[in-house]
């Protein structure tokens, strides 16, 4: 396996496993190549984690999915939404 290969497996093994961590009221941010995009509590994830709903300070809940490439922030303090 080269190096890039590895790499990139080691990339979306830690991206599952910290979507399959993310537990209700987690405070999360997502980002898009680099621009931040949606800041929110998690309201909900699917079993295997792969599908997330966040909803924002004013409510509006949006679903994000791990293959859709945003970079996700897991707040060091769940309670400061």
């Amino acid at each position: 396996m080269t190096r890039t290969r590895k790499a990139t497996k080691m990339r979306q093994s830690r991206r599952v496993s910290l979507w399959t961590s993310l537990e209700r009221g987690d405070v999360v941010t997502l980002s898009l190549r680099g621009v931040e995009c949606h800041k929110g509590s998690i309201d909900d994830r699917t079993d295997d984690g792969r599908t997330i709903w966040v909803t924002d300070g004013i409510g509006d809940r949006r679903l994000f999915h791990i293959e859709d490439d945003y970079e996700l922030l897991l707040s060091a303090d769940a309670s400061s939404d």
